[in-house]
């Protein structure tokens, strides 16, 4: 389901996708590196902004995908202006396209923006678990980050769970709930099939999820224990 929805989302069938899942699992490289080079490689003219927690996190993004098009520029029929290449900020050749890259809480004055990637917007736990940087990342969503998207642009938040009012929890809350469509991918299938749910990958209740790091079932286990429930609810199901 996370790759359909992925699919449905760059086609433009799907304007508002929020996509949790346990850390280190591969959602970055997905999301902030593979989906706006492909949304360029379609729309060359598309600007598109990646943010995070902070901006140097954001601009390793920029960089990657920047690096990509140098690297394989002739088979995607792409290359960045010489004259605007930063890490942070670049630009494509004979186009309006490119990426800009900005911390939680930075600027975006002037910038239009045609797709959006908010990547993990609280770093850790001692910052889900404070008011004050909660409500600076709903203050940059709304007074900022909203602001700046043209009519009709996808925005698309990928994190890791930590709080139930994290940036996540406050759009649902917030929000219709019809605007944003919701894709968990728990580390461990947690779905009830006698009232109906389903798992997004289609896994037996209690299944682990096929690790992108290698991780085994006795792994998954000794994380489930050390972690304790908490934090296993919050950062490896989704569920705070």
């Amino acid at each position: 389901e996370k790759e359909e929805r992925i699919e449905a989302f760059a086609t433009g069938q799907i304007k508002r996708l929020i996509i949790s899942l346990p850390p280190q699992e591969g959602k970055s490289q997905r999301i902030s590196r593979r989906t706006p080079l492909w949304w360029l490689n379609r729309n060359p003219d598309a600007r598109i902004v990646i943010a995070s927690y902070e901006h140097g996190v954001a601009r390793r993004w920029g960089r990657a995908i920047r690096d990509d098009i140098t690297v394989h520029g002739a088979e995607l029929g792409l290359t960045v202006r010489e004259d605007l290449s930063a890490q942070h900020e670049w630009q494509l050749s004979g186009h309006d396209g490119g990426v800009y890259a900005a911390g939680i809480g930075g600027a975006l004055t002037g910038r239009p923006v045609d797709l959006m990637v908010i990547d993990d917007p609280i770093k850790d736990r001692a910052q889900a678990d404070s008011t004050t940087f909660r409500e600076r990342a709903w203050d940059w969503w709304t007074d900022v980050a909203s602001t700046r998207l043209a009519p009709g642009a996808p925005v698309v938040l990928i994190l890791t769970r930590w709080h139930e009012d994290d940036l996540a929890g406050r759009l649902l809350a917030a929000e219709d709930g019809h605007l944003w469509r919701v894709v968990n991918i728990a580390a461990q299938a947690d779905h009830d099939p006698n009232k109906g749910d389903a798992d997004p990958l289609r896994r037996a209740p209690g299944e682990f999820m096929r690790s992108a790091r290698g991780r085994t079932r006795e792994q998954w286990e000794a994380i489930k224990v050390r972690s304790g429930s908490r934090t296993w609810a919050s950062l490896y199901q989704g569920r705070p």
